[in-house]
C-alpha cells in the first residue's frame, strides 16, 4: 500500500528535516538566525546546559563564557549558580555555531536577561576570549565590562588574589598528565596547579543573581541532533555526484542513524554569505519501492511544507506552507524539483533531486535559508545539478 511503501523515505526525511533546519539556522554573529527555545533539564557545568525541545535533549555551551572546570576551585559553585538561574526554566538560545563536542554555542536569554553576561558579572565565570568572535560587538563589550566590574568589586571567584583561568587550568592539567606519562615518574614531580584547599566562601547567597522568571509556556521548536559530527571548515569535498558552488567556504557536518537494520550517514555542508545560510544535504538510504514522484511529493508537500510553515519552530504543528512556485528540473534520470518557499514563515528556496535504484534511494538537496534574496541565491540553486556521469552511492 502507498502508506507502507513510503515508510523508509518518510523516516529518513523526518531525520533530514531536523538536520536541515539546524544547518540553515547555524549562522555567524552577522546573521540574524532563528532562535531556539527549550526548557533547561540539566546544568552540566558552569557554562553548559541541556535544554529539552521536540522530545530530545540539546546541549548548549554559553558563548563567550568560560566557567571554572568541575575539578577546579569554584567549579561546583559556578555550576550551582547557573542552575539557580536557569534550571527548570524555559530559555531562548541565540546560537552562533557548533562546539567541538557538537554542542550548540550561543547566548542564553531568560526574559531578555543575558545569562552569560550575568554569570560573568556575578564572578562565577570568565569572559572567554577564545569564542568572543562569535559575539556581536555590543555583546562583546558588555561581557568585557561585566568581567571588569566583577574583578573591581571582588565578586565570586575574584575574591581570590590570582584565580587561575579555566583555559590555563586545562593546559596545566594536560601538561602535568603528559609529563607524568612521558617521564614515567610519580605525579608529585609533575607541574601542579595551585588550588584553594580551604572551604570556598563563594556561595550563591554572595552572588548578585538576577531574579528572572520563566515564560508561562514552552513553544516547540527545531530538533537539533545531539550526535552531530563536525568535520571542520573547508571547501566542498571533491568527487561528489553533483555540482554545486556555495558562495563561501563552509562547514561539513554528518550524522549517522540506524534505519532498517543499517546505519545511514547523512551529510550536510553549510556556507554563510550575505545573511543567508546555503545548505547542501545528501544521503543514500533504504526505500520500500515507492516511485520517485511519490517520494518527491512526500518531501515537498508534507515534510518541507511543515518546516516552512514553522511547525517545528514554535508554530502550529499541523501547519503547512506549500511552495509559491515549482519547477521541474529533472535530469540524468533523477526526478528533480526547484521550489520557492520564500514567502513562508520560515523562508527558503531549494532544489531537490532523488532517484531509487533497486532498494536504495539517493537524495540530494540544495537549500537557501533566505533573509536577503540576492543574485547569489538564484546562482547557487541554478548551478546545483546532478553530474552527467551516473551518480554513485552518496559518500
Amino acid at each position: 500500500m502507498p502508506q507502507n511503501s513510503t515508510r523508509g523515505t518518510n523516516a529518513l526525511w523526518a531525520h533530514l528535516v531536523c538536520l536541515v533546519l539546524f544547518c540553515a539556522c547555524v549562522s555567524g554573529a552577522n546573521v540574524n538566525a532563528a532562535s531556539l527555545y527549550g526548557k533547561v533539564i540539566e546544568v552540566n557545568s558552569g557554562d553548559v546546559i541541556t535544554i529539552f525541545n521536540l522530545n530530545r535533549p540539546v546541549r548548549v555551551k554559553l558563548v563567550g563564557v568560560d566557567a571554572p572546570e568541575m575539578n577546579q576551585a569554584f567549579g561546583d559553585v559556578a555550576k550551582k549558580h547557573l542552575s539557580d538561574l536557569v534550571f527548570d526554566k524555559a530559555v531562548l538560545v541565540n546560537y552562533s555555531g557548533i562546539s567541538s563536542d557538537s554542542s550548540l554555542t550561543g547566548r542564553v536569554l531568560l526574559n531578555d536577561a543575558d545569562i552569560g553576561a550575568q554569570m560573568i558579572r556575578d564572578g562565577a565565570a570568565w569572559f572567554d576570549p577564545n569564542t568572543s568572535d562569535r559575539l556581536a560587538a555590543t555583546d562583546r563589550e558588555v561581557y568585557q565590562q561585566s568581567e571588569q566590574a566583577a574583578r573591581s568589586e571582588r565578586r565570586g571567584l575574584w575574591q581570590e588574589a590570582n584565580p587561575t583561568a579555566p583555559w590555563e587550568f586545562v593546559k596545566a592539567e594536560r601538561f602535568r598528565k603528559y609529563s607524568a606519562v612521558s617521564t614515567n615518574t610519580n605525579e608529585s614531580t609533575s607541574p601542579k596547579v595551585k588550588r584553594n584547599t580551604s572551604p570556598s566562601e563563594l556561595t550563591n547567597l554572595s552572588l548578585m543573581a538576577t531574579n528572572v522568571k520563566a515564560p508561562s509556556s514552552l513553544p516547540s521548536t527545531t530538533s537539533v541532533p545531539s550526535d552531530l559530527e563536525v568535520m571542520g571548515e573547508d571547501d566542498l569535498p571533491s568527487g561528489l555526484p553533483f555540482t554545486a558552488f556555495p558562495p563561501n567556504k563552509g562547514t561539513l557536518l554528518s550524522k549517522s542513524m540506524p534505519m532498517s537494520g543499517e546505519i545511514v550517514k547523512t551529510n550536510a555542508y553549510v556556507s554563510l554569505s550575505g545573511g543567508n545560510a546555503y545548505t547542501i544535504v545528501w544521503f543514500t538510504g533504504p526505500t520500500y519501492g515507492e516511485d520517485d514522484k511519490t517520494a518527491m511529493d512526500q518531501l515537498l508537500f508534507n515534510d518541507l511544507s511543515a518546516v516552512a510553515a514553522g511547525a517545528y519552530t514554535g508554530g502550529d504543528r499541523e501547519g503547512r506552507c506549500n511552495p509559491q512556485s515549482e519547477k521541474d528540473v529533472s535530469s540524468n534520470g533523477y526526478w528533480g524539483r526547484e521550489v520557492d518557499m520564500s514567502q513562508c514563515p520560515v523562508p527558503a528556496r531549494l532544489r531537490v533531486f532523488t532517484k531509487a535504484t533497486g532498494d536504495r534511494r539517493e537524495v540530494y538537496m540544495a537549500m537557501v535559508n533566505v533573509r536577503n534574496d540576492n543574485a547569489n541565491v538564484a546562482r547557487f540553486l541554478k548551478t546545483f545539478t546532478i553530474s552527467q556521469k551516473k551518480a554513485q552511492k552518496a559518500q
